[in-house]
């Protein structure tokens, strides 16, 4: 006996496509679009023990780079993020770059060694998050901050070259 095969209908194939539509389109809006907000105060250490002075980003565009020791994506990363820091050395740019590690001694450990093969310039600033400041979920996380301390992008995973594009836009 041959049963009929039940067939969606017409108005369930559209609803179930719109719904799958939204669905891709939110999450994609939420990975593209970048949430405006005020810098959150950075609470971290200088390599010298110093508190990390927020004051000091007033008025210049920034690049704050999260990251550890252990991601080696971020580790891949900080080259890029020194060179081009160098290009805007002239510039109100900064480059802090904030370390999430658990362990203090792995961050020292590798700014010590280094800081052995290379010049930092001014206006880059590598520090300590605090341990008891949330660790973003993702590394590496960069922000891009405006010269009135809002993020005006985010991006998650691999540096992005839109974030120098970004840096090109705000400059004065």
């Amino acid at each position: 006996m041959n049963t009929p095969a039940l067939q969606p209908s017409t108005m369930m194939k559209k609803t179930l496509r719109m719904g799958f539509a939204a669905l891709c389109f939110s999450a994609f809006a939420a990975q593209a679009q970048a949430p405006l907000s005020t810098l959150a105060p950075l609470k971290a250490m200088t390599l010298a023990g110093a508190r990390f002075d927020p004051q000091q980003l007033n008025g210049k565009v920034a690049v704050v780079f999260y990251w550890s020791t252990a991601c080696s994506v971020c580790r891949d990363s900080l080259p890029e993020l020194r060179n081009n820091q160098m290009g805007w050395r002239n510039k109100p740019f900064a480059l802090v770059t904030v370390n999430v590690d658990r362990s203090s001694e792995d961050w020292q450990s590798y700014e010590r060694i280094l800081a052995s093969t290379r010049q930092f310039s001014p206006g880059s600033m590598s520090v300590r998050q605090d341990s008891g400041q949330s660790v973003p979920s993702k590394l590496p996380l960069t922000l891009l901050v405006d010269a009135q301390g809002k993020v005006v992008a985010r991006y998650e995973g691999r540096l992005a070259p839109e974030v120098w594009d970004g840096v090109a836009d705000l400059m004065p």
